[in-house]
């Protein structure tokens, strides 16, 4: 196995960050069970990319799958028109899986990436597919909601291609 990090690491946002630092914030590591507060980021720019676009893109649920499908709900009716991936180094941080990393410690910020929304979904560098009828989650618990989200976005025919005017 190679424990080597990759030298960049990638942190989308659906914000400007401008004081420098991307700061831990609660959330979950494939491996563990619990909630942790970190930095998280992943060696894949597309990956992040949609970690960036997804709340802006869809309200519900939403998946990101594979580096450029992002699976949603709904779509948001005003969708902004920026997102922001961060480019930081590797030092501190520890692999999870996959293509995802995290560090227990805010992390300087080398690089501030603009991402055009409405540019990338246009020139196909992020298809949004959109569920074609509306599934009712409300009297499921979140695991049975979410169980539910999984299976159906492996499921092409539930959705529309999203081609913006």
């Amino acid at each position: 196995m190679n424990d080597k990090l990759p030298e960049i690491l990638y942190h989308g946002s659906r914000v400007k960050i401008d004081t420098g630092f991307i700061q831990m914030s609660p959330g979950y590591i494939d491996h563990m069970k619990t909630e942790i507060t970190a930095v998280f980021a992943t060696s894949d720019f597309a990956h992040a990319r949609l970690y960036a676009v997804m709340r802006l893109i869809g309200s519900g649920w939403k998946s990101p799958v594979g580096s450029s499908a992002l699976y949603v709900e709904r779509l948001k009716p005003n969708i902004p028109e920026k997102a922001y991936v961060y480019e930081l180094d590797s030092d501190g941080f520890m692999h999870d899986t996959g293509t995802d990393y995290y560090c227990l410690a805010d992390k300087k910020i080398k690089r501030i990436i603009e991402i055009d929304i409405m540019q990338e979904i246009k020139n196909g560098n992020i298809r949004v597919f959109v569920l074609k009828e509306r599934i009712d989650f409300s009297n499921m618990s979140e695991k049975e909601s979410g169980e539910l989200w999984s299976k159906t976005t492996h499921q092409q025919d539930k959705f529309y291609l999203y081609h913006p005017d």
